[in-house]
């Protein structure tokens, strides 16, 4: 069965778990594209859907690492490789542009 959530709610919920992360400073320009990312994909998905059942993400604008609960693994897992697979980062330690791909990369 699909699990169910609103991009407006899996992006307020993944902006709010974000502001967690070490990393948040390399994330939150890409939030449009990691909440477009974790609704295409069941495992990321199932974990928001989880998350935000138990979440009062809307009303209070923060999520609890009780909120997160067994989940919230997964997507901090995801979000760190978003990180370090992002152009800033890549650039930080010479690995961008790559050099020999085609444009775009």
């Amino acid at each position: 069965m699909t699990q169910k959530i609103s991009e407006e709610r899996a992006e307020a919920l993944l902006e709010a778990i974000v502001a967690r992360s070490p990393y948040r400073r390399g994330l939150q320009p890409h939030l449009v594209d990691i909440t477009r990312i974790a609704l295409a994909n069941a495992q990321l998905r199932t974990a928001l859907c989880a998350i935000a059942a138990r979440s009062r993400v809307a009303t209070t604008g923060v999520v609890t690492k009780r909120e997160l609960g067994a989940e919230g693994a997964t997507l901090h897992a995801f979000l760190e490789h978003v990180f370090f697979a992002s152009p800033g980062f890549l650039s930080t330690v010479g690995e961008w542009p790559i050099k020999g791909a085609p444009d775009g990369l």
